[in-house]
């Protein structure tokens, strides 16, 4: 049997996270990152351009020049490794198991705790897609095509929707009458528009 992973979103709001490395893997992260809450901190021995600007609209973000030691994994949640080099994604990765603190270590499946998986957002709904760590086009590729069938101007209808069942909760605490309200108004739409003669 095949063992598979278990898809969850992380609440990482005050969580300290550290991200090694400065390149195109880093500003990924970076970027999935922004708007969690978390406290994010950087090592690198060098950035690239793009990194660079990102963080300039964050100045909250640290971000250190310099080669990671052992002692910077202390009091971490989570540890992302982007750096080019295996060897030091890999002793890295051991030194924070050892620690008990989760890892993922870009581009290297075996070295990981978890995978971060490609995310669509639409208003409140959020759709994750994994390949195990094992091929990045394919998520890539799914999330492009969600973003097609879910075009932006639907956001603020799928919130109101999500606002409108939210009041309708507080207006209406009885389950059951809840859901024949609910019933009634599919009944409507579907009279109205949907009905084939």
């Amino acid at each position: 049997m095949t063992l598979k992973k278990y898809p969850i979103f992380l609440n990482l709001e005050g969580r300290n996270i550290l991200i090694v490395g400065g390149g195109s893997a880093c500003l990924e992260k970076l970027m999935g990152l922004e708007h969690t809450g978390a406290n994010l901190h950087l090592i690198s021995l060098e950035y690239s351009d793009e990194v660079i600007r990102f963080l300039e609209r964050y100045p909250q973000i640290k971000r250190e020049t310099r080669s990671v030691i052992e002692e910077d994994l202390n009091h971490r949640d989570i540890i992302f490794l982007a750096t080019s080099d295996p060897e030091t994604n890999q002793r890295f990765r051991t030194l924070a198991k050892n620690k008990g603190i989760w890892v993922n270590s870009v581009d290297d499946p075996k070295n990981c705790d978890f995978y971060s998986s490609s995310t669509v957002t639409v208003g409140p709904i959020q759709f994750a897609i994994s390949t195990d760590g094992m091929f990045a086009g394919v998520s890539s590729t799914l999330r492009k095509l969600f973003e097609e069938v879910l075009p932006e101007e639907d956001h603020e209808l799928l919130e109101t929707i999500f606002i409108m069942r939210r009041n309708l909760k507080e207006l209406l605490p009885n389950q059951e009458e809840r859901r024949k309200v609910l019933k009634g108004i599919i009944q409507k739409l579907n009279s109205e528009y949907f009905h084939q003669p």
